[in-house]
């Protein structure tokens, strides 16, 4: 058996149980002037984990998130599997449900490679990735959940990715295919709508400095104080918004306990906990989803064997 790696390749960010980074990168044929987090794949140099890259509907057009995914796997094998530098590997990923059952087959496809040979961090890797087993996001997030959750009569799972929001009930234990919805408003909709709105004003601010005032981290906006104000209003316009529509396809969020799971639902927390149109609500953490596709990955090659 090989080694299971589990990677969520987010259009936003890629994660493994490890760490976590932007999903872009910077390419150049010559040595960019810092190594921090260079990739060096197939004679081109990688600057991993600058801007984002624009979204992207099908993954698989194009090498970016096959190259997004070596630093991901030389990371979890330096950590996880004490150092190791060479070896077969097992993919466990996902896909969001609304693209799941056209894209599984073709992303799978995607990973499956011989020799990838690559630097990362100034050390040498060779891997073979043998398969890939991709999964439902959100689904998979809830596996490591399912023993305290498997009574309950309807769970409410709401997965708010890059891109894409998920949302689904399970019964107890059971999912219902049913009520799977995807919407396409998730938290970089809110980002570049108030990047928007601030540069409509002429100033233009950084996803990262949105990120951090929505936490309520400690920065200052040199005598624009109220663009912090500005932030706030519409992320509790677009929380508010979301539960209304969910309310809407018949999620009901007052009486029913209901999982948020990604990214984004950790960088809205504070505000989803404090909305008055949701009773019992629990945000998995944001390696959650990878947690479950290693899970269920290692399940599946046991069953197997």
């Amino acid at each position: 058996m090989g080694y299971i790696i589990g990677i969520d390749h987010g259009n936003k960010a890629i994660k493994s149980i490890v760490n976590q980074y932007n999903s872009g990168f910077t390419v150049s044929n010559t040595m960019p002037i810092t190594k921090e987090r260079l990739l060096v794949f197939e004679g081109k140099y990688y600057s991993i984990s600058g801007e984002r890259f624009p979204v992207m509907v099908d993954k698989t057009v194009n090498d970016n998130f096959f190259i997004l995914s070596l630093p991901a796997i030389a990371e979890v094998l330096e950590k996880k599997y004490q150092g190791v530098k060479k070896g077969e590997i097992i993919l466990a990923c996902g896909l969001p449900i609304m693209y799941y059952g056209k894209q599984k087959d073709k992303f799978r496809e995607y990973f499956i490679r011989d020799d990838v040979s690559f630097t990362f961090g100034g050390k040498q890797y060779g891997v073979s990735i043998k398969d890939a087993y991709v999964y439902p996001q959100g689904y998979a997030a809830i596996m490591p959940h399912f023993t305290h959750y498997k009574d309950v009569s309807r769970l409410n799972v709401v997965d708010i990715g890059g891109y894409t929001i998920d949302v689904f009930t399970v019964e107890k234990g059971l999912l219902n295919i049913k009520s799977c919805i995807s919407l396409t408003t998730g938290i970089v909709t809110l980002l570049n709508s108030i990047k928007q709105e601030i540069l409509s004003l002429g100033i233009e601010i950084h996803e990262e400095q949105i990120e951090d005032t929505i936490l309520g981290e400690n920065i200052s906006f040199f005598q624009n104080e109220n663009i912090k104000a500005l932030i706030e209003d519409k992320t509790q316009i677009y929380v508010e918004e979301l539960l209304d529509r969910l309310k809407e396809y018949g999620f009901e969020m007052k009486i029913n306990p209901t999982i948020f799971v990604g990214g984004g639902s950790l960088l809205l927390q504070k505000h989803i906990e404090n909305s008055p149109k949701i009773g019992y609500v629990e945000v998995l953490d944001s390696f959650a989803n990878v947690k479950g596709f290693e899970l269920l990955a290692k399940q599946a090659i046991s069953r197997d064997r």
